[in-house]
């Protein structure tokens, strides 16, 4: 109970508030889209992909207060904002203890509330195993293995709120005990003020529970999901919000291009279905992108919007025509829309036009792209592309483009996303020139026509990276533009399969034993140690000898049966069967010994038994083997005037391969026993018993070849 009071303290006295989103950049921060022809002439043509943040290293920040992770109370913790489906977890932001310091309540901030989205709880997990539910209350948990385990039962209880802290609020459970709960009835010094409004959060109540570990707040991740993932829902959501967002009006925006349902529009660009072959290998469909993710609070809006729009190809920019921001989709143009391509031509470019391409050195033939796997809980995955040797130019080194995303977790839309970037790359000409003012009319995205014949430029298709409004000495008004080379066939489909489930990812355990057969020790005729012919009583010959070596060591003393009326001629097990962890110990030979010393009362001659047994259980990912060590042991027959020490030795192996085994089985455990009977006094109320008993088990390896 003092844990938990500890904790308590140390919490309640870090927390004083949850900060919330950054001010809102510069609108000018969204203009500055340009890329200077030197710089997309060294290999950064995947610019076309990237409104903005173009070609960005990734950088990985676990310490990021407003991310996925769980982090202790803190008064810098931000509330991320969630989008999609998320495994996540969150900062501490209150916690309270009650019961007589037996119960500890934590609360834990998941996500901002969005404007519009629903959000749920699909699956709650406790470091990795998933707890089984029954309302709020914990029944099981599962573990990476599917073993379920029962430990935590009625000791932990779990209630998730979305947008505020009353019962109305609730989004886990769905029904049953706890699902009509107020947060203030859980959370001891809530009241009606304690709204956490505009809030999703988890409250989690643990019982301690030493022996089963419940001493603290484990790390828990929940499995979260908001309704809106569509990217132009996204993106206008984070963009009209003054609580986590950018805080625009709609008439700072053209509304049509960012949620608009045509394809020319980011919302329906992105909700187009594209083919792709699932895990079970069938052929099916799915919307071009989504945003699976959270966004830090921590990160300027510019930022923010730049990862929006960077896990959807699409461009964000400002149309100084209408003096709005609006979203446009990088995608492949209908034939339609480039037959009505704006033209440039000797007629309206006023200027030189300066060509480039990418360095021999500096052209990207690979992208390997790092992203959250929904199939694998969110854990980092990687997939690779590469241009087919027969494609590349000739002496071309390999040069792989690396990057992180942070707001898709499936493979699927990672290999779109990045066949666009490394296709794109190969198209590495950028043109550079000024045009009249009717260059104005060219917005950055739009692919544009050019025909100049000295150039040799004749339906050479371009699409616009940047445009610059000029003015002369003379008051001549120019639009400078950059444009880099556009084919349709950087946007093409590629073939795509689904990664599978991690599925298990540790070491296979053992199964439990539930039966193992009882050895018959001493039926039959029995002779003094016939099964070990190096061995006599407690001494060992040199033959037998091995060298000690590292590995599991056994040993146990002072046991003993207590007062035991031990029959002659029955098998009796002197000591309860005992289990023993053998896993990772050094296969090899071992010397297992036993000893004992009989005690009753001598009335005349009488025989005596003891032995040993060892089963040694061997396991690999899909059998288990038991190897049984018994035979030999000590039979003494006919003994009148003393009561004997009794020892019995035996070798046993831990090797596989020893035992005719696979080379893969591996050593589990040891199931040890003590067997023995006895005939001394055989009246009625004798006591007989066999006392001081010990084994152990020692690996010795001197001259061993």
């Amino acid at each position: 109970m003092a844990v938990f009071t500890a904790i308590a303290a140390a919490i309640t006295g870090a927390i004083t508030g949850v900060g919330f989103a950054a001010a809102f950049a510069a609108a000018g921060t969204f203009t500055a889209l340009g890329l200077a022809t030197s710089v997309l002439a060294a290999g950064i043509g995947i610019a076309t992909a990237r409104a903005l943040g173009l070609g960005k290293v990734p950088q990985i920040n676990t310490a990021d207060p407003g991310t996925t992770i769980q982090l202790p109370p803190a008064t810098f913790n931000r509330l991320p904002v969630l989008y999609g489906k998320v495994f996540t977890s969150g900062p501490i932001f209150d916690a309270a203890i009650s019961n007589e310091n037996k119960t500890m309540t934590y609360c834990i901030a998941l996500s901002e509330e969005t404007q519009t989205g629903t959000f749920s709880v699909s699956n709650i997990f406790m470091n990795d195993a998933r707890l089984v539910f029954s309302g709020n209350t914990v029944t099981s948990h599962v573990d990476p293995n599917a073993t379920s385990d029962t430990s935590f039962a009625g000791n932990v209880r779990v209630n998730v709120y979305a947008g505020g802290s009353g019962s109305g609020d609730i989004i886990f459970p769905t029904s049953g005990t706890g699902s009509t709960t107020p947060a203030s009835s859980i959370v001891s010094h809530w009241g009606a003020n304690h709204t956490a409004n505009a809030m999703v959060f988890a409250v989690v109540q643990i019982d301690y529970d030493a022996e089963n570990g419940l001493t603290g707040l484990p790390t828990m991740t929940f499995e979260v999901t908001n309704s809106l993932k569509n990217p132009g829902d996204v993106l206008f959501d984070y963009l009209t919000s003054d609580r986590y967002g950018a805080g625009l009006a709609n008439t700072d925006l053209d509304v049509n291009s960012i949620t608009g349902t045509a394809n020319t529009s980011m919302k329906g660009y992105c909700d187009e279905l594209v083919p792709y072959t699932d895990k079970s290998n069938v052929s099916t469909t799915n919307e071009r992108f989504e945003i699976n993710g959270v966004l830090s609070t921590f990160d300027s809006c510019s930022t923010n919007i730049d990862k929006i729009c960077t896990h959807s190809a699409t461009f964000f920019t400002f149309d100084v025509k209408q003096g709005k921001f609006k979203a446009v989709p990088n995608r492949a143009i209908s034939a339609a829309e480039q037959a009505n391509c704006l033209v440039y031509s000797d007629n309206n470019i006023v200027s030189k036009i300066d060509i480039s391409s990418t360095e021999l050195y500096n052209l990207f033939n690979a992208v390997e792209v790092e992203y959250p796997d929904k199939n694998r809980k969110d854990q980092l995955n990687t997939i690779k592309l590469e241009i087919p040797a027969g494609d590349r130019n000739a002496n071309e080194p390999d040069n792989v483009l690396s990057y992180k995303l942070d707001l898709i977790n499936d493979n699927i839309r990672a290999e779109r996303l990045a066949n666009i970037d490394l296709n794109q790359s190969r198209n590495s000409r950028v043109i550079q020139f000024e045009a009249d003012f009717s260059g104005i009319q060219s917005d950055v995205g739009d692919v544009i026509q050019l025909q100049v014949i000295n150039y040799g430029l004749i339906n050479n298709f371009y699409r616009v990276m940047r445009v610059s409004e000029r003015e002369a000495d003379l008051g001549m008004v120019t639009a400078q533009i950059s444009a880099i080379e556009y084919d349709a066939d950087v946007y093409g489909n590629p073939a795509i399969t689904e990664t599978p489930d991690l599925g298990l990812v540790d070491l296979p355990r053992i199964p439990t034993i539930t039966s193992i057969p009882t050895v018959k020790a001493f039926n039959g005729s029995y002779g003094n140690l016939a099964a070990l012919p190096n061995v006599f009583g407690n001494v060992i010959v040199n033959q037998a000898m091995k060298t000690f070596g590292a590995g599991t060591q056994l040993e146990d003393a002072g046991l003993d049966t207590g007062n035991a009326n031990i029959a002659s001629g029955t098998d009796l097990e002197l000591i309860t069967p005992q289990l023993y962890d053998l896993t990772d110990s050094d296969p090899g030979d071992y010397t297992f010994t036993a000893e004992a010393s009989l005690g009753g009362t001598i009335t005349g001659a009488y025989d005596v038994a003891f032995r040993n047994n060892v089963t040694l259980t061997f396991a690999n990912a899909t059998s288990v083997v038991n190897v049984n060590y018994g035979g030999g042991g000590v039979y003494l027959i006919g003994v009148q005037d003393f009561t004997p020490q009794l020892v019995d030795n035996k070798k046993v192996s831990t090797d596989p391969v020893t035992n005719g085994l696979p080379s893969d089985m591996k050593i589990a455990n040891a199931t040890i026993r003590l067997q023995g009977n006895t005939t001394i006094d055989a009246s009625a109320a004798a006591i007989r018993k066999f006392g001081n008993m010990g084994f152990a088990m020692t690996r010795i390896t001197k001259g061993e070849k």
